[in-house]
């Protein structure tokens, strides 16, 4: 299926979805930037307000967040039919998107020149694909694949007693050992055992794998926003030399 419609470059940073449109419309593609709220954000705005004889505009969606509600906005837009959306992406950042890969009007590319961004538009405006056969069935594995990995650190986070997750969190949000447990009220010595005992929970060799399997947990909608840190714990004193 071609492209009848304009071809809008869409960012959730207006100004790099701008610098994107100006860059090729100086290669030879006619291109122009929309606010991220008119085309994905807003149900009252967007497609819908795409004229009759426009129905199937191309979108390029420019993927700077890499979270699952860019993902969600972006699946509300395609299945309402009336858009074909090409996200560009990293190659790591690809695997978010292996779960809409099977919709017609979407296509994923890992495009890194304004060259290549072109030719694939103009490829698909021409009623071509970003994503051969072999690309999408390869996207949707490893889709499933990252899928399953995020359930299994999910179950693991969720196993986690209250006390452990609680130093898990809030060494997540940056405070040293010292720092958690003036927090908690409780010795370095304590902190120092539940990290031991929630990295054996969890498999992680170190500290920091820890906290990563934390951020893919939350990633993947589990608890509430991490714990921010107390700027105030240490307001007049010095703050305890790192561990």
């Amino acid at each position: 299926m071609g492209v009848a419609g304009p071809t809008c470059v869409v960012s959730p940073h207006l100004l790099v979805a701008q610098a994107v449109a100006a860059a090729l419309r100086s290669a030879g593609t006619s291109a122009e930037a929309r606010s991220w709220e008119s085309f994905v954000h807003d149900p009252e705005t967007g497609s819908r307000e795409i004229a009759p004889d426009e129905q199937h505009p191309l979108v390029v969606i420019l993927d700077g967040l890499d979270n699952a509600d860019v993902v969600q906005d972006v699946a509300r837009l395609v299945r309402d039919g009336r858009t074909r959306v090409m996200v560009v992406t990293t190659a790591e950042a690809s695997v978010l998107w292996g779960g809409l890969v099977d919709e017609d009007l979407l296509d994923v590319t890992t495009a890194s020149s304004v060259q290549q961004l072109a030719e694939v538009v103009d490829r698909i405006r021409a009623g071509g694909t970003a994503l051969d056969p072999a690309g999408r069935v390869a996207l949707r594995v490893s889709w499933v694949q990252a899928l399953d990995r995020r359930h299994h650190v999910t179950e693991l986070i969720e196993s986690l007693s209250p006390q452990q997750r609680r130093v898990l969190e809030l060494l997540a949000s940056g405070l040293r050992v010292a720092e958690v447990g003036t927090e908690m009220g409780v010795t370095r010595g304590t902190v120092r055992s539940h990290v031991k005992a929630l990295r054996a929970k969890l498999g992680a060799r170190t500290q920091l794998e820890a906290v990563a399997m934390l951020h893919e947990a939350y990633a993947a909608g589990v608890g509430a926003n991490l714990v921010p840190r107390p700027r105030q714990a240490y307001a007049g004193t010095e703050v305890p030399p790192r561990r």
